[in-house]
């Protein structure tokens, strides 16, 4: 059990602070272990682990960052959450906002460095972006020729946006062999594109993509490629109708294909690599990695008149910075973790498979260039793999080797903290999930057994699970 008060510290464990800057950073587990703090097991970044479970649990350093790396983490989180703006302007470090764009800052879509949500009836989306691919005449898809990668619903002055989607759902009824009730959303997508730059595709396809949290990424990254392919088993061999593989990406900086580990089809290789396509994708702004606007030849007619803010319009500086920030925010601790009721919902959640794919211990290897994140045991619930999740959940949308069907199994740690950090508790790649509940209800494909045993279990050890899920 945590001290009485912890909840409202800022930090991991100010009761021993002055032993801590007394001994170093290296001894935290030291001074954890006698202090009465939780072990190791409940500490789901190692002794990167920070203890705060209030609004900002997700905005906090690594606990056992160094000093220049904090330094780079304050500067990174200025430019992570300032508003962008167009240019020409005074502020030259930061224009260059758009043509096109989904947001003005990072922050504007991860929230407290947290997930995003499907907008309200009338309101324009922010924390759920369009990604857009079309048939091509060899049967590939490919970024529309009209539209291309991405839906831009936002723009500049004087330049139209590329279109909208509005949202419908049905209502789908189902029922716990219990007899219980349960009802669950089925989202539909209706494409309004702007006529001035063209008809998109008849056969475009959507792939919504809720913003994720930020949290352990660093430590995600500082995971060795042998030790997630360790877990893959693309033609279950074992039998356990688990079939995780990883997905290779092109990684244009160097020129070689990547594993990849980060976004909802893990189809980007490096933080780098993801950060930099977040800026020109979702924000406009052009880097040495990026450095074509994200408009199409279409479209150019119309936005090759518009300023840039440079060339690139992030600095290589500025954007390793950003990068140090994501690679530096911290996951905060298991709550709750020795409760009767959380305790029996751990073995549930081991008995029903849900463990098979979100693997709950891995121990990261060496980082290039923090090396906080070294030879640390997390506890992410992930295993970085693609696995099959089913027609239900499909975009019909391939990304790198991932099918329609394929999604990255997504981190757990910090799951149970989106109602606070976030105000909201919507989950899976779309937001469509209200709850945990409907999240595990929705799983097909190689998760379907879980999903059936999820079915068959009673209320109470429902509710047990479930309970384990928050406290993570």
């Amino acid at each position: 059990m945590f001290p009485e008060n912890w909840k409202n510290r800022p930090t991991r464990l100010p009761r021993v602070w002055p032993l801590t800057l007394l001994l170093g950073f290296h001894c935290l587990s030291q001074c954890i272990s006698f202090a009465g703090v939780p072990s190791s097991p409940h500490l789901s970044g190692g002794s990167t682990t920070v203890f705060q479970s209030g609004p900002n649990a997700f905005g906090l350093p690594l606990a056992n960052i160094t000093r220049n790396n904090r330094r780079a983490h304050v500067v990174g989180n200025s430019f992570f959450n300032k508003n962008w703006v167009t240019a020409p302007a005074s502020t030259v470090a930061r224009d260059g906002l758009g043509p096109l764009f989904n947001a003005r800052s990072c922050s504007s879509c991860h929230l407290r460095d947290g997930r995003g949500r499907p907008p309200d009836q009338g309101e324009l989306m922010t924390g759920l972006l369009f990604r857009l691919s079309s048939p091509s005449q060899d049967g590939k898809f490919v970024p529309d020729s009209v539209l291309g990668s991405q839906l831009g619903v936002r723009s500049i002055p004087g330049v139209p946006p590329e279109g909208d989607v509005q949202t419908s759902y049905d209502e789908v009824v189902g029922y716990f062999d219990d007899g219980s009730k349960y009802s669950l959303l089925k989202p539909e997508y209706t494409l309004t594109a702007n006529p001035i730059y063209g008809k998109p595709s008849e056969d475009i396809r959507l792939g919504p993509r809720i913003a994720q949290p930020l949290i352990g990424l660093g430590l995600l990254e500082a995971l060795a490629e042998k030790t997630i392919l360790s877990l893959s088993d693309p033609d279950d061999l074992d039998g356990d109708g688990i079939s995780g593989r990883p997905n290779y990406i092109w990684n244009p900086e160097k020129k070689i294909k990547q594993l990849g580990r980060f976004g909802w089809k893990a189809n980007q290789p490096t933080l780098l690599q993801q950060t930099a396509s977040a800026f020109v994708g979702d924000i406009g702004i052009t880097s040495s990695i990026r450095p074509d606007e994200s408009y199409t030849s279409a479209q150019a007619q119309i936005l090759d008149n518009f300023p840039s803010g440079g060339s690139p319009e992030i600095d290589d500086h500025l954007l390793g910075r950003v990068v140090t920030y994501l690679q530096t925010l911290a996951p905060p601790a298991q709550r709750d973790y020795n409760t009767p009721d959380v305790t029996r919902g751990r073995e549930i959640f081991s008995n029903t498979g849900c463990a098979s794919c979100h693997i709950p211990r891995l121990e990261t290897g060496n980082h290039q260039h923090i090396p906080e994140l070294a030879k640390q045991i997390i506890r992410p619930y992930t295993d970085l793999l693609l696995h099959d999740m089913g027609p239900e959940l499909s975009d019909k949308r391939p990304d790198g080797e991932a099918s329609g069907s394929e999604w990255r199994t997504p981190p757990l740690w910090g799951i149970g903290l989106t109602k606070i950090v976030n105000g909201h508790t919507r989950f899976l790649h779309d937001g469509r999930a209200r709850n945990l509940e409907e999240a595990i209800l929705w799983h097909g494909g190689e998760a379907d057994h879980s999903r059936r045993t999820y079915l068959k279990l009673s209320k109470l050890d429902r509710k047990r699970l479930l309970a384990f899920i928050e406290s993570l």
